[in-house]
């Protein structure tokens, strides 16, 4: 049973907070949040909800309970332009550390040469 206040002040910014977490147990994830932007946006990913609060004007502003058959990734969306970025600093550096393999390899291949008899 869901338990629905209403009437709720909104917390103040600097005291919100979200809180999700995992129970391998059960495994499932477990959201509380009274921040109501949060509170919008996983709305919809909890069925039934333990905790529900509203504002006077109505606003989810505060929820809490599972999250149903779901697993949760956080993504940070980024500008082409940055992707393009990214993507080029890998291929980068993996071609450093090849060269770097190649390089240490060949230098061991030719240290076993000077040191080993004929």
């Amino acid at each position: 049973m869901t338990e629905v206040k209403r009437n709720m002040k909104t917390a103040p910014q600097e005291e919100r907070e979200t809180i999700i977490s995992y129970d391998c147990q059960t495994e499932t994830w477990h959201i509380y949040t009274d921040e109501p932007k949060h509170a919008r946006k996983y709305e919809k990913y909890v069925t039934h909800p333990q905790r529900k609060g509203y504002n006077s004007a109505g606003q989810l502003i505060m929820l809490e309970g599972d999250i149903d058959g779901g697993t949760v990734s956080i993504r940070k969306n980024i500008s082409e332009q940055r992707r393009k970025q990214m993507s080029e600093f890998q291929k980068e550096r993996h071609r450093s550390i090849n060269k770097m393999l190649l390089f240490s390899n060949r230098a061991s291949q030719d240290l076993s040469e000077i040191t080993q008899p004929n």
